[in-house]
């Protein structure tokens, strides 16, 4: 799968998914807007997502993305640490 890449230039799995949320959100905003489209005899209706339901699907990517983000600041340094130590050691004989 092709991940979003963050500011440090690594791949993001949560801003991939946040983003592709937001996508989603304002094509159904924007398709729903238009109500019904006729082609024809092809008839494709459009129908709202429910506010709520918008609102816990974009709150819940997004208040992953941002907790994610600030555990990354607070403890990124640490845990950077610790994993280099961790490949420091050697292994038992």
């Amino acid at each position: 799968m092709l991940w979003i890449k963050n500011t440090a230039g690594k791949p993001d799995a949560m801003l991939t998914f946040a983003f592709y949320s937001f996508l989603v959100v304002t094509l159904n905003v924007l398709l729903a807007t238009f109500g019904t489209i006729t082609k024809g005899e092809v008839t494709i209706q459009f129908i709202a997502m429910d506010a709520g339901a918008m609102t816990a699907y974009l709150g819940a990517t997004f208040t992953a993305y941002v907790t994610r983000r600030w555990t990354d600041k607070r403890f990124g340094k640490k845990l950077k640490q610790e994993s280099k130590e961790e490949e420091e050691e050697p292994e038992p004989l």
